[in-house]
């Protein structure tokens, strides 16, 4: 079973939609902790690119949809 999301995660997930290929140091400045950036990969709601940089999957996306 999955943890649920909480609101900072999503409001992260929200942050690497908007701005595709964001740095890892820009998230971590905004708020982001490594736990939350390791639970938000490890559920496939994002995913590492470049070294340092995240885009939002498919998955991420549908959890952007159901979250309105």
């Amino acid at each position: 079973m999955t943890e649920p999301i909480t609101a900072r995660q999503l409001t992260i997930l929200q942050v690497v939609a908007k701005h595709p290929d964001v740095a890892r140091d820009h998230l971590v400045k905004a708020g982001a902790t490594d736990a939350d950036l390791a639970y938000l990969e490890r559920q496939d709601l994002i995913r590492e690119r470049a070294i340092g940089r995240y885009r939002v999957t498919h998955m991420g996306q549908e959890v952007l949809k159901r979250s309105l």
